[in-house]
């Protein structure tokens, strides 16, 4: 029996914190892993992991490094119960925990900054990175290579293909863009993208699906592009797939990116992809489903939505590939990599 407790803030509910969800549910129905997850109290992410049927430890969690977490988690630990954080504040306080009682933590790393702590982790019993390019921005930051494992995000297949098949695509040409609304996520150069495809499609509409602290910023820049009828900052909701899953294209113009599990989504629900060549995007697409632009390049991006909206047969042709590639980032592939890097700790644990 392997048991492992993860360790995961979440006081937002974006990305990262959907993945714990995908990945606790998938380990709790193994008959040989005995999984929890600790968690802020009262959170999204906690309600969700309790309706998906996965035990919570739901505790107190007022500032990311909240000290009272890890005086939970001292005692629930043995010298064989695996720590398993899923951002830097939950890592810190794994990696304090742990060596109370010298058990062992695994990190994922699902983020582009460089490295600011490479001590702890070299403590790690085990990192796994998202995609090959947040492993490279580990090994720059001095990461061993040999302790980093790929194991991608992923995405539901099943209830995506739900969705998809009960959701009719919009009439007006949608594009819908999932991100935070924050400048690395270039939601600037949608805009511009947007201001510059109204000349040739003035019948697209754009939806943003995220909130952030640019907020204020790119609602003065669409008002000084006079876009307020074409782009929708809608902020965020619970359930972005269902709107995604009407568009007619789904848009990424980030300048940084680890992988997108908004373009995982829409490689899943058929819906064809337009993303920035950068970072782990190109990862995401590699398998079919989406075209590539370059990043900062709000003509090159507007060019190939405007490709897209005119070629019924390539949409459909991206969508297909989509659906297929989306079967390599499905839970049971999430749930197979990261047991393989539990069953790897018996190394670790038998050398200490």
């Amino acid at each position: 029996m392997i048991r492992v407790i993860h360790l995961a803030s979440g006081r937002e509910w974006r990305g990262g914190q959907r993945q714990v969800l995908l990945l606790a549910g998938g380990l709790a129905a193994l008959p040989d892993i005995d999984v929890s997850v600790m968690t802020g109290r009262g959170t999204l992410l906690a309600d969700r992991l309790a309706a998906a049927g996965v035990t919570v430890q739901a505790v107190p969690w007022g500032p990311g490094l909240d000290p009272r977490v890890a005086m939970r988690l001292i005692p629930a630990l043995t010298p064989t119960t695996i720590i398993h954080a899923h951002d830097s504040h939950a890592f810190a306080l794994a990696d304090a925990a742990a060596r109370w009682r010298r058990a062992p933590v695994i990190v994922t790393r699902r983020d582009m900054p460089p490295v600011r702590r490479p001590h702890r982790y070299r403590r790690a019993a085990g990192v796994i990175a998202i995609s090959d390019a947040v492993r490279r921005r580990l090994i720059d930051g001095g990461v061993d290579a040999p302790r980093i494992r790929i194991v991608p995000d992923a995405v539901d297949t099943g209830a995506a293909a739900a969705l998809a098949a009960r959701s009719e695509p919009d009439i007006v040409p949608t594009i819908v863009c999932i991100a935070a609304l924050r400048t690395v996520k270039g939601i600037d150069v949608l805009l511009d993208s947007a201001a510059l495809l109204r000349v040739t499609r003035p019948d697209a509409r754009w939806i943003v699906l995220g909130e952030g602290p640019e907020r204020r910023q790119l609602e003065q820049r669409r008002a000084t592009l006079g876009l307020e009828s074409i782009v929708d900052l809608r902020g965020f909701v619970a359930t972005p797939e269902a709107i995604l899953a009407r568009a007619t294209i789904a848009v990424q113009p980030s300048r940084v990116e680890a992988l997108s599990s908004s373009v995982l989504d829409a490689l899943a629900l058929g819906v064809p992809v337009v993303a920035s060549d950068v970072d782990g995007l190109p990862e995401a697409l590699a398998r079919g489903g989406g075209v590539l632009v370059p990043p900062e390049s709000p003509v090159e991006l507007a060019a190939a939505v405007e490709r897209l909206l005119g070629n019924a047969p390539e949409r459909s042709r991206l969508a297909a590939e989509g659906r297929a590639a989306a079967e390599y980032f499905s839970v049971d592939r999430l749930v197979e990599r990261t047991v393989d890097v539990y069953r790897s700790l018996a190394h670790y644990q038998g050398s200490r």
